[in-house]
């Protein structure tokens, strides 16, 4: 049998003959499930499209990139800041995921498409062959070397008209080669400096130029591994693997769904490693209506012959006829659309005989009803055709698809979700399990929206996640400070006490004004906040009078410098009636409790060690609303719970951004307190945007979904957890930008507990994930359930 290849040049692989010619294209994926309708149609569209358009035989790989601890550690390990990181951590980190994952995880699929380089249905290449002089010894002339590359140039246009694609590199098609002989196995072994190579020659003859020859034994040396070949498997070192082929596809299926989303869905649904190939000859509009009319008589004929029976004609018969002639009718139309006669194929892999047979039983399961048949002595032939730039096989399982029909296959499609290198934060909910990746440094890094935000109900993961994404921030040498007006955070007690600066705010006196809006506001904000601060101590309604005295008094503070409202307190003094009257309502307050903490003494500043790696903000015994209270049904600790809380925020802010050049972590809990009103959400917007110019990424926790709507935009990644109700289910999904009316989604959203979450990266992808610490200690450590949280420390 001849070699599958013989030689590539840069994208341009030839095949067992030289004439035949293919470009070979690194297709991006897309993760799926989290798509809305519009979304998963636009998908479908669009990989139609490619076959439309194509016009050309093509070949469509989708292929698992096994997990690599090497790769994994490599890029964890870059980002770590050797300024202020802990290297040393961070690898005892990576040893405990290595063990958790163990060898055999599965990676995101990829996915590559070759294209034929001629028209199919005609001697193209023959007479390429002839006039080119790929047959003769003499090799490939340079001028008609540049013509094979201009016509890869015109495919790659084509094919990048309607998907993401890349040109495929020498090293991918190393890979390509080298890992169909290690399915279930470790990553191959690539050969860092090959590349196919050929003599080049002066020519003399009338084109002149150079001429290259080609050292076929260059690409076939990635092919010398033994293999043994049986009956229905073959043996390829420490694997054996079995290529099955679809059978006859239904007539009607719908979209989206597992029946049409053959390259995905079944693929996706089990925990072992399924290649898939589409070998594709494209039959041209004229062509395929020729042969449709032939299946139209075909279906007349056994309608007839069926109904002139004692039980006339059977259901599927009597539909056939006009399917067809639908068929007909969408091939007459004005875009002339083609045919394509394809083979689609799976390889199963295992490392015995029984773990084979027992795979090839589950992905049988998976794509029931739809028949996967296992062919017997061309299992090697079988295998053969998912090398890259091969025709199918055996035409006797070929099956006529409308492009509809490939793009419903959505072989593009995955629950990959995540950054391609970080710290690992947990699965994908598939049965690939795949593992999920986070960097909280890429928003601010590649100037994008760089807030995270978690949401949803009691318990259902969103502080320990937003705990899990600092501590890892931390140990990547990030400053973080985390805001915790409950006092439920434990990182401190995971952290030693050394890289930990706890901040209790209490009424004692100790911190007075430590959290006064004049001192820690930025200074166009600290009019605004100032006098939102003072006004909220007061009970609603606030008379306008009093409040137009308040600001008086708080700008002239600000103007001639002052940093402290024990000042603005003195001002109103100094006015008339109503600034007295203001005055004297405040200085009630402020007297006593926690309300110390708003008004600086004149004589001294409050100041905090910020230079440890952790500062934890804390106010001992704050009383908050329920999320939506009205202000009007506060009560005075609530309101003045919410004011400092709001005050607290700005302080984080303050701690946060002592050292642009230094990446920062600021976890904002209770976020919907922080809102509240308008100024709250001015409050909360313009903290996200000085966060991305000071090279710090705020990760923002909150139960109350609606709070958030209007900072959707300044948000980068979402984690959103589980809800209790119909209505914040779409209210999430809104957010999110999927489909609301969704019913699955919304069901899947109200069952999430315990970690389980819809993930939406930085690059826009949404999937379902399970956030996993892997460290059963590290869980129990960092757990906000009162009857499961953690005691003892854990040293970082």
């Amino acid at each position: 049998m001849p070699a599958p290849l013989t030689f590539a040049w840069r994208n341009v692989l030839f095949g067992a003959d030289r004439s035949d010619a293919w470009a070979l294209y690194r297709l991006h994926t897309r993760a799926y499930p989290g798509l809305a309708a519009a979304g998963k149609l636009e998908l479908l569209s669009e990989l139609a499209a490619f076959a439309v358009s194509v016009e050309a035989d093509f070949q469509l790989l989708r292929v698992s990139r096994g997990w690599s601890a090497t790769d994994y550690r490599r890029g964890a390990v870059a980002g770590v800041d050797p300024r202020w990181g802990f290297p040393e951590r961070v690898d005892a980190l990576l040893d405990r995921h290595e063990a958790a994952v163990g060898p055999d995880a599965l990676a995101r699929p990829e996915v590559f498409v070759a294209v034929a380089l001629g028209s199919p249905g005609q001697q193209w290449w023959k007479r390429l062959a002839r006039d080119f002089g790929l047959r003769d010894a003499a090799g490939l002339s340079q001028r008609r070397m540049d013509a094979v590359l201009d016509a890869e140039a015109a495919v790659f246009g084509r094919v990048t008209d309607y998907l993401d694609a890349e040109r495929a590199t020498t090293r991918e098609l190393q890979w390509l080669i080298r890992r169909a002989f290690h399915r279930a196995g470790r990553e191959p072994w690539l050969d860092e400096f090959w590349v196919p190579q050929a003599l080049v020659l002066d020519a003399d003859d009338e084109e002149g130029g150079r001429r290259y020859v080609p050292f076929e034994a260059d690409v076939l040396r990635l092919f010398d591994e033994p293999i043994d070949v049986e009956r229905d498997h073959i043996r390829s070192g420490a694997t054996v693997q079995t290529t099955l082929v679809l059978g006859a596809l239904p007539e009607t299926v719908g979209f989206p769904g597992r029946q049409a989303e053959l390259l995905f869905a079944p693929l996706e649904a089990v925990d072992f490693a399924v290649d898939a190939c589409v070998a594709a000859r494209w039959i041209p509009n004229d062509r395929a209506l020729a042969l449709v009319r032939r299946k139209i008589v075909d279906a007349d004929h056994a309608y007839g012959e069926e109904a002139m029976g004692d039980h006339g004609p059977t259901a599927q018969t009597s539909v056939r006829p006009d399917l067809a002639r639908e068929l007909e009718e969408q091939l007459a139309a004005s875009d002339h659309p083609p045919l394509l006669r394809a083979q689609v194929s799976y390889v199963v892999s295992a490392e015995t005989p029984e773990e084979l047979d027992e795979r090839v039983r589950r992905l049988r399961r998976e794509l029931a009803p739809i028949a996967l048949h296992r062919p017997k002595d061309v299992q090697f032939e079988l295998w053969q055709s998912h090398l890259p730039a091969q025709r199918a096989a055996l035409a006797r399982y070929d099956d006529i698809l409308l492009p509809e029909q490939f793009g419903a296959m959505v072989p593009t499609a995955t629950h990959a979700v995540g950054a391609r290198s970080g710290l690992m934060i947990g699965r994908t909910l598939s049965g690939s399990r795949q593992p999920v990746l986070f960097d909280i440094t890429e928003g601010s890094r590649e100037s994008r929206a760089p807030a995270v935000l978690c949401t949803g109900t009691l318990g259902s993961g969103k502080t320990l996640t937003a705990q899990l994404l600092a501590l890892h921030a931390l140990l990547g040498g990030s400053k973080v400070v985390d805001l915790d007006p409950k006092g439920d955070h434990r990182m401190i007690d995971v952290l030693s006490e050394q890289l930990v600066e706890q901040v209790e705010l209490s009424a004692d006196g100790s911190n007075q004004g430590a959290l006064d809006p004049l001192r820690i506001a930025p200074p166009d904000l600290r009019v605004e906040l100032a006098h939102s601060f003072l006004c909220e101590l007061l009970p609603s309604p606030v008379p306008a009078e009093w409040q137009t005295e308040i600001r008086a008094a708080v700008a002239e503070v600000a103007d001639r410098g002052g940093r402290s409202c024990t000042q603005v307190l003195r001002g109103l003094e100094r006015g008339g009636d109503d600034a007295r009257a203001a005055g004297k309502a405040i200085d009630v307050h402020a007297r006593s409790g926690l309300l110390q903490l708003g008004f600086a003494s004149e004589e001294r500043d409050v100041d905090f060690d910020v230079a440890r790696p952790l500062t934890s903000l804390r106010i001992a015994n704050l009383t908050l609303p329920e999320p939506g209270t009205p202000r009007t049904d506060l009560t005075q600790e609530e309101r003045t719970g919410r004011a400092l809380l709001r005050l607290l925020t700005v302080q984080a802010l303050h701690v946060a951004s002592s050292d642009w050049s230094r990446h920062k972590v600021l976890i904002v809990e209770e976020l919907s307190q922080v809102i509240g009103d308008q100024l709250g959400l001015s409050l909360v917007q313009r903290i996200v945007r000085l966060c991305r110019s000071q090279n710090a990424t705020p990760v923002l926790v909150t139960q109350v979904v609606d709070d958030v709507a209007k900072l959707a935009d300044l948000i980068g990644c979402f984690f959103c957890f589980g809800v209790e109700s119909d209505a914040e289910a779409g209210r999430v999904l809104r957010l999110l930008g999927l489909d609301a009316d969704d019913d699955a989604s919304r069901a899947q959203l109200r069952s999430f507990r315990r970690g389980r979450c819809l993930m939406r990266d930085y690059d826009g992808r949404v999937a379902p994930v399970q956030i996993d610490l892997m460290d059963p200690e590290l869980l129990a450590a960092l757990d906000t359930t009162p009857q499961r949280a953690g005691h003892g420390p854990l040293r970082a």
